[in-house]
């Protein structure tokens, strides 16, 4: 059973199918130049100068404001660049280039795979989160240094890793579920998540997508008998759900529907789409590995160093398409992967207290799960589904996936 490839791999040889997908290829839409975070602090006119309702003086003030708007508008209408002399003698606020709110604002390019979970801290805050990460046997609060980043959510990111602990167990699937299908095994589940994650990597999606796409599958597939004709179906479906649940623009059905090479039709996915809604009773928000990486990198230190963070991230998403690895909860492969991490990389201390007490898993516990996901490591070179060793073999990605495993852990030595 294979899927067909992402059309853009065509080789030369059949480079008029390639030319021919191509023009059937559904347009892009056109962006409308919009911004998900517009900056208002650089506003040139009118809109930066206070309203006063007092009663006293109103119509003096009411005349100077007048007054700004007249010389802004005359000002626009020269044609010109407003400068600052120019705008001190019409009396147009400008705001300082060397303003809080300067420059703050960036247009997205593009869609990217959002690392944000896994990205150092900015500026200053590196050096004393690593230098506190780096204090064995302290009990110190990891999330001192984001307490200014309000999009760190600092005050609540501990209640949202103790509500992720206790639901994990809801959302996980029986590691022996497949047995339930009669028409489909294993082996065609991992050929589908291998096909997903070259999918994936074609539409830039954001890592969040890839693991809630997966997670989709696997509760779907659990609950419900589906024919090999239909698995693939299932497939982009989940992705579709999880790429609206977790992108700022989400690829189309359309996109899908090319994407499969035509192998299925718009209302078919949408009708997929609904039976997968309703059987999974809408239930989109739910833990996956790649969650506890972000927050067992930082507890551990570490997730300011790439070359760790990617190799960790390499781990986990071999262990997607292996059905043996679905044994381990999310939790536990996030923390093995750490832990392999550390000991591929010779970090002097690869399971700390930080990370024990966070991860509430000892190191002989992490051990067995940190082996299996070394041999994967080991194996994946001469793997028949290489999606993922070849997606990290890629200098983006530090090219983690040419390092040798630890064999050690592999070899079952301390």
């Amino acid at each position: 059973m294979a899927f067909a490839r992402p059309l853009q791999q065509v080789d030369e040889n059949t480079a008029h199918v390639k030319e021919k997908a191509v023009a059937t290829k559904p347009a892009q839409p056109q962006g409308n130049g919009r911004r998900a975070l517009g900056d208002i602090g650089n506003l040139v006119g009118p809109f930066n100068t206070r309203c006063n309702v007092g009663k006293e003086n109103a119509a003096k003030k009411g005349a100077a404001a007048g007054a700004l708007v007249d010389g802004s508008v005359q000002l626009a209408k020269s044609g010109g660049i407003v400068t600052r002399r120019a705008a001190a003698a019409a009396g147009v606020v400008i705001a300082d280039p060397k303003g809080a709110n300067w420059g703050t604002a960036k247009q997205r390019s593009g869609l990217r795979p959002r690392d944000a979970a896994l990205a150092a801290p900015s500026g200053a805050a590196q050096a004393p989160a690593a230098k506190e990460a780096k204090v064995a046997g302290r009990s110190m609060n990891i999330d001192a240094a984001d307490k200014a980043d309000p999009l760190q959510a600092a005050e609540y990111v501990g209640d949202i890793f103790t509500y992720y602990r206790r639901v994990e167990p809801q959302f996980r699937v029986s590691p022996d579920y497949m047995t339930q299908q009669t028409d489909i095994n294993d082996k065609m589940r991992a050929i589908l998540v291998d096909w997903l994650v070259e999918v994936h990597l074609k539409f830039k999606l954001m890592p969040e997508t890839l693991f809630l796409t997966t997670n989709l599958i696997d509760r779907f597939l659990e609950l419900k008998p589906v024919t090999r004709k239909n698995l693939q179906l299932v497939g982009v479906t989940a992705m579709l759900i999880a790429s609206k649940y977790e992108e700022i623009w989400a690829p189309e059905v359309r996109d899908f529907v090319y994407i499969s090479d035509r192998a299925y039709t718009r209302d078919q996915i949408l009708a997929m789409e609904k039976l997968m809604l309703n059987t999974l009773r809408f239930n989109l928000t739910v833990p996956t590995p790649f969650n506890f990486l972000a927050r067992f990198l930082k507890a551990a230190g570490v997730h300011a160093e790439p070359e760790v963070q990617a190799y960790a991230a390499y781990l986990v998403e071999l262990a997607l398409p292996d059905y043996s690895m679905l044994k381990y909860s999310y939790s536990m492969l996030a923390a093995a992967a750490v832990f392999c991490a550390g000991r591929a990389l010779g970090l002097s201390q690869p399971w700390s207290h930080a990370l024990q007490r966070h991860t509430g898993f000892s190191e002989a516990l992490v051990r067995p799960c940190a082996a299996a996901l070394a041999a994967l490591h080991g194996k994946a070179p001469s793997a028949t589904l290489v999606a993922v060793y070849k997606k990290y073999c890629a200098t983006k990605f530090h090219a983690v996936a040419k390092m040798a495993a630890p064999l050690p852990l592999v070899e079952g030595e301390a």
